[in-house]
C-alpha cells in the first residue's frame, strides 16, 4: 500500500496491514496516520522515495520494538551442561574399616579391658549351643530349649572365662587384631578372618588367623557364635619344617628311637571351651591317687572317649610332673598308661623301673611321647592297636621286658584303685 505524509506529502510503501497506524515521516520527521492518497484523510501523491527510507526506519524501529516485547525470534537453546559428577564416598565392606571387622575387633578390645559383662553380651548363646551340638559327641550337650537358666549362665561364664584367662589360642585377651577381611556377608550373618598378634611372650613372635562367625540378634546387634583357628598352607609348611628340626634320633640298645624335648602344649585349636574345661578336670582327677577304683575307671573311660583332644593336656602333665617320689612316679605312669590307651602307641619303655638305667629310660620314654605327638599327633584320628611299627622302636631286652611287665602290673593295679 502506498501512503503519503500529510505534512510534506512524501510517499512510502508499507504493508496493507499497517493502514491506520501512526508512522513517522522519513523526510520531515512528522508523525501521521498512514492512509492511501485520496482516501479520507489522505493527500495527493508526491515523490515517495524520501519517505520510504524514513518510513522503513520507523517500521524497522516498530518491528524491533515488536520483537523486543515478544522476546525476539525463537532459536533452539543449547542443552544445559550436565552437573559435575560427585562420587559417593566408598564404604569399606570387606577390609579393616568395615562394620563386620570392627564388630569382631570390639570383642578383642573388650577382652583386653577385662570387661566380662561386655563380652557376655557379645555371645549368641543359642547359636553357640547349636554349633557345639553339631560337633562330634556334641549331642551330649543338652539342646538350648532344654537347658535351665543356670546351665545357660554357666555356659556363658565358661566362654567368657576362656576368652579372658584361657590358654593358647582361645584366650583372645592375649591377642591383638592387626588386620581382617570379610569372607562372607549377609543381612543377618557374616564371617570374618582376623589376623592377630600376641600381646606378650611367648605369643608375640608370630601372627595367627581366626575365623569368626557372627549373627544379628533381634535388636540388631552382632553377636558371635563360632570362633576357630585358621591355619594357612604357608603356616602349615613352616610348622612342619620347624618340627622336623626339633625331632632327633637316638640309638638305644642297638635300635633307633625318635626323641623331642617335652614342653607345655595348649589345647587343640578346634577344642571348644566347654570341652577344654572338661578335659582339664578329668586329667586332674586321673592324677588323684586317692580316688576310688570305680571313679578312676569312669575317668579313664571318659578320657578314652574324648580321645585326641585330651592328648596335649596329658602330655603337658607328663612334662610338668617331676619324678621325686613314689607318688609322682605313679602319676606319670598313670598318664603314660592313659596315652597308650588312647593312641595305641607304645614307646617300648615305661616310666617305672629300677636300676642304673631307669632314669635314662624314663627320660627316653617321655621324649618318645613328645616326638610321636609332633610327628603324628596332628593327623591322629583313631586308636591304633599295638605298637606303631613305623617308629622303628628298639626291641626291649629280657630285663626290659620284665620291667615292662612290672609296669603293666602297676598300671593295672592303679586302674583297680589299688594305688
Amino acid at each position: 500500500m502506498l501512503i503519503e505524509c500529510t505534512f510534506c506529502h512524501a510517499t512510502a510503501k508499507i504493508p496493507d496491514s499497517k493502514e491506520g497506524a501512526k508512522v513517522k515521516c522519513g523526510k520531515c520527521g512528522k508523525v501521521y496516520v498512514a492512509r492511501e492518497p485520496g482516501s479520507k484523510g489522505g493527500t495527493s501523491k508526491t515523490n515517495p522515495t524520501p519517505f520510504i527510507i524514513g518510513g522503513a526506519g520507523v517500521i524497522g524501529i516498530g518491528l524491533i520494538a515488536f520483537f523486543a516485547t515478544r522476546g525476539g525470534p525463537k532459536t533452539k537453546a543449547p542443552p544445559p551442561a550436565p552437573p559435575p559428577k560427585v562420587e559417593a564416598p566408598k564404604i569399606d565392606r570387606e577390609g579393616w574399616n568395615s562394620e563386620f571387622v570392627q564388630a569382631v575387633k570390639g570383642i578383642y578390645d573388650a577382652a583386653k579391658e577385662g570387661n566380662s559383662n561386655k563380652l557376655a553380651g557379645c555371645i549368641m548363646l543359642q547359636r553357640r549351643v547349636e554349633h557345639l551340638r553339631s560337633l562330634p559327641d556334641g549331642d551330649k550337650l543338652p539342646a538350648f530349649a532344654e537347658m535351665t537358666p543356670l546351665q545357660k549362665d554357666d555356659l556363658q561364664k565358661t566362654i567368657v572365662e576362656s576368652w579372658l584367662h584361657g590358654e593358647g589360642d582361645i584366650a583372645i585377651a592375649k591377642w591383638k587384631p592387626t588386620d581382617g577381611k570379610v569372607l562372607a556377608e549377609g543381612d543377618t550373618e557374616f564371617e570374618v578372618r582376623m589376623e592377630v598378634a600376641g600381646r606378650e611372650a611367648p605369643y608375640d613372635i608370630e601372627n595367627r588367623f581366626y575365623d569368626w562367625k557372627l549373627a544379628r540378634d533381634k535388636d540388631g546387634k552382632w553377636k558371635a557364635w563360632s570362633w576357630e583357628r585358621y591355619i594357612s598352607p604357608e603356616e602349615k609348611r613352616a610348622h612342619a619344617s620347624s618340627l622336623s628340626k626339633e625331632i632327633t634320633k637316638v640309638q638305644v640298645d642297638g635300635g633307633t628311637l625318635y626323641q623331642a624335648d617335652p614342653r607345655p602344649l595348649p589345647h587343640l585349636d578346634d577344642t571348644p571351651p566347654e570341652m577344654r574345661t572338661k578335659i582339664d578336670g578329668l586329667v586332674e582327677k586321673l592324677l588323684d591317687l586317692s580316688m576310688p577304683a570305680k571313679q578312676v575307671t569312669k575317668v579313664r573311660t571318659e578320657l578314652h572317649e574324648i580321645g585326641k583332644p585330651a592328648l596335649p593336656i596329658l602330655l603337658t602333665k607328663m612334662y610338668e610332673i617331676k619324678i621325686v617320689d613314689e607318688d609322682s612316679l605313679m602319676r606319670v605312669t598313670q598318664v603314660h598308661a592313659m596315652l597308650k590307651d588312647i593312641t595305641g602307641y607304645d614307646p617300648g619303655f615305661s616310666p617305672l623301673g629300677s636300676g642304673p638305667e631307669s632314669e635314662r629310660k624314663r627320660e627316653i620314654t617321655i621324649k618318645a611321647w613328645f616326638a610321636w605327638y609332633l610327628r603324628k599327633g596332628e593327623r591322629f584320628e583313631e586308636r591304633k592297636e599295638g605298637t606303631d611299627a613305623l617308629e622303628g622302636l628298639v626291641k626291649p631286652t629280657e630285663k626290659d621286658k620284665r620291667e615292662i611287665e612290672k609296669a603293666k602290673a602297676q598300671a593295672d593295679k592303679l586302674k583297680k584303685g589299688g594305688g
